[in-house]
């Protein structure tokens, strides 16, 4: 009885204990042709990661509004990270659906 009482408390551990990355980075997943979270708010030199959770469809991650070139096609299982130096807010699309809704925000503190 007690190794039973010792396994679930083991494992209701287990199942609150946050697995997306450091403390350092934030995950931003692709799919269903959104970003989830759409927004979030980090810290100066915090990455931010973006996973391409899709079976299928590539997406990219681009800042129109730094006039950067679109990023690179994310395939199914690949991703991209990058952190900000300045404090702001930085809207971003997925170039080939932002027509479909794939937008997002960083919020830099």
């Amino acid at each position: 009885m007690r190794r039973i009482s010792a396994l679930l408390v083991l494992l209701a551990l287990l199942c609150s204990t946050p697995v997306a990355g450091d403390d350092d980075t934030v995950v931003i997943v692709m799919r269903d042709m959104a970003f989830d979270p759409a927004e979030v708010t980090v810290r100066v030199g915090q990455i931010v990661r973006w996973e391409n959770h899709e079976r299928r469809q590539f997406h990219n991650v681009w800042f129109r509004e730094l006039g950067e070139e679109p990023g690179d096609y994310l395939f199914p299982e690949e991703y991209t990270e990058r952190s900000f130096d300045q404090p702001g807010e930085y809207p971003y699309v997925c170039q080939p659906h932002e027509d479909r809704g794939m937008v997002g925000v960083v919020r830099v503190q």
